[in-house]
């Protein structure tokens, strides 16, 4: 098979009997260099433009993404939540323990005040029998 150039297209000449064959050739280019027709290189696709389907598929997809992120955030924070929770209750428990601490040692210095008051009260007898005694 043999190649000719004409206005910058590469044609092949195929000759069957008495009749020639002119086709456009895509595959071969001519080469200024060497003079020679050589193997064209293969055309770079052409970049495929994205159906309105496409384009919603991929939205969808980022928004199936975004809610489990959102989902993970959320279990995330339901523990967190449920962590202070329980901080909470034991600080409660212990604000009680020491809050009953508190009544008992307000219960003993009352004793001692009323203990206080009634060796008080003893001395003040005591006192005045002495004053009695001695007056006598």
């Amino acid at each position: 098979m043999e190649y000719i150039l004409e206005d910058g297209v590469v044609y092949s000449i195929e000759r069957i009997g008495n009749n020639v064959i002119k086709a456009i050739a895509p595959h071969m280019m001519y080469d200024e260099e060497s003079g020679e027709f050589v193997p064209a290189p293969p055309p770079e696709p052409v970049p495929k433009v994205p159906s309105e389907i496409d384009i919603l598929g991929k939205q969808l997809a980022e928004k199936e993404l975004q809610i489990l992120q959102l989902q993970a955030d959320t279990e995330l924070f339901g523990k967190q939540i449920a962590d202070k929770d329980i901080q909470i209750m034991s600080l409660q428990s212990e604000n009680e323990v020491i809050g009953q601490q508190l009544v008992e040692k307000d219960l003993r210095l009352m004793q001692v005040e009323t203990d206080n008051e009634k060796m008080g009260q003893s001395i003040v007898n005591l006192e005045l029998k002495l004053v009695n005694m001695e007056g006598k």
